[in-house]
């Protein structure tokens, strides 16, 4: 019963998800046509087309299920070829570009090259960031496999140019859409799991983020392989697979923290399924996880060479990013990050978040604050993108024509979560989904943190 009304309560939270992600685009259209009416008429008829849309797409599903008719080789087949467009589309799109990284990843990458070359640390890397790798040892993991990329890069070609973690990021989304597919196997019909292929491919992040070689891209195969083993687990309750589920889970997280809302979801599962053995299981898990995570901290921290009491002087504590997003859409901003880094030591640094945080919600009041959580989860679902236009130079993402195609597929995706929820079906990519959306309610957000579940949102 719990596991119903919990699926009823989310279905009606994604539906808000729907409607103010809608409704926040009203003003944008409004100051293009100079005309609020034209704004809300616009947005009116493309929720509407968007409805028909989702229509249409559910025919074609059923016209593919009757070409397919349950036929697994036949489906595999048609699975690689589009896994075959899929790599040409991404090679086209990552090496046809001049892609320059972009602020956190230029200075991940400025380090990695100088230490690669034998420079200081901090070479033309910001005055302010000086002691970036410090406040932010949540970025470890991606320097590691950056400076040992660039490493192979320069003994192979004697240059760094970004070749060898853009290739390594395509191997990573391709990978991820392989599980996808395969998780789509174990769960739904070979039909539905050519469909889920399809819509993955149609909607842009497998190719508009081959290039994009940050942490949303590398951790989309460690969540998605996580998925994958915790579903086998399901199936045959095998140790080795909650073993696996647990290690993925922990490369997740230290490429980036969201990854770790995979441990609340599958415990959540385990508990409202009362599968067997779950008290035992859950223990596994969690041991597995953190004794990963330390493993592979005291790795990254070797590699970089930095001093722990410095570390423990900069780093930022998670509060700051509760802090950082509790006011306005809930992004990144500047004046926050100047006034954590003001304070000496961790735990300054967390009683000063604590009193920020405490001063921001008074000022917002409670319908202040209602109005900041709208605010933040449309800056978060609305835009189908996923701010491929900001991080690549390919003009056509700046189309408003590809715009409107994109998000009429995003909402449709939109609905169909909704609906899903709403009709009962609450599996543990459905309890992923909405963990993940609450997470964000509460953390630093932007659409683009949605990447790294991509293929946990197309399963659902």
């Amino acid at each position: 019963m719990i596991k119903k009304y919990l699926s009823f309560i989310s279905g009606i939270f994604f539906l808000y998800v729907i409607a103010v992600s809608a409704t926040s685009l009203i003003p944008v259209i409004s100051r293009v046509l100079d005309s609020v009416t034209a704004g809300i008429i616009i947005i009116l008829v493309f929720l509407t087309v968007t409805y028909f849309i989702s229509s249409g797409a559910g025919t074609a599903e059923n016209l593919l299920e009757k070409f397919i008719r349950g036929n697994k080789i036949l489906s595999d087949q048609i699975f690689c070829i589009l896994a075959l467009i899929l790599l040409v589309l991404q090679l086209d799109f990552a090496f046809i570009q001049d892609f320059t990284p972009k602020n956190d990843l230029s200075y991940i990458c400025t380090g990695a090259e100088n230490m690669v070359t034998g420079n200081f640390l901090y070479d033309n890397i910001p005055e302010i960031h000086n002691h970036y790798f410090s406040v932010y040892p949540n970025n470890h993991m991606i320097f590691t496999v950056i400076y040992v990329l660039y490493r192979l890069e320069y003994l192979f070609t004697g240059s760094i140019n970004n070749i060898f973690p853009v290739i390594f990021n395509i191997i990573s989304l391709d990978i991820s859409y392989i599980l996808m597919y395969k998780i789509s196997r174990i769960i739904h019909t070979p039909e539905k799991s050519v469909s889920c292929a399809v819509c993955g491919l149609i909607l842009t992040p497998f190719v508009t983020y081959s290039a994009f070689f940050y942490t949303d891209s590398m951790t989309m195969p460690y969540i998605t392989g996580a998925l994958y083993f915790y579903i086998r687990y399901t199936g045959k309750y095998s140790t080795p697979d909650i073993i696996i589920c647990g290690i993925l889970t922990a490369v997740g997280y230290k490429f980036k923290g969201s990854a770790g809302l995979i441990i609340p979801a599958v415990i959540t599962d385990i508990i409202i399924n009362r599968r067997r053995k779950g008290l035992k299981n859950i223990s596994l898990l969690l041991m597995v996880f953190a004794i990963c995570c330390m493993i592979f901290s005291k790795i990254s921290v070797g590699i970089i060479d930095i001093d722990e009491t410095e570390i423990e002087k900069y780093k930022f504590p998670l509060i700051h990013w509760i802090m950082m997003s509790s006011h306005g859409r809930g992004g990144y901003c500047a004046e926050d990050f100047r006034y954590t880094l003001s304070f000496n030591g961790y735990n300054n640094k967390i009683n000063a978040d604590i009193a920020r945080i405490y001063e921001k919600l008074s000022d917002m009041g409670v319908s202040g604050f209602l109005k900041h959580l709208s605010c933040k989860i449309s800056y978060t679902w609305r835009d189908g993108t996923y701010m491929a236009g900001y991080y690549n130079k390919y003009g056509f993402l700046k189309n408003y024509a590809f715009y409107v195609l994109i998000s009429v597929f995003h909402f449709r995706m939109l609905y169909k979560i909704s609906g899903k929820y709403i009709a009962g079906k609450y599996d543990i990519s459905g309890i992923i989904v909405i963990i993940l959306a609450l997470f964000l309610m509460v953390w630093e957000t932007r659409c683009r943190y949605l990447v790294s579940f991509f293929p946990v949102l197309m399963l659902i």
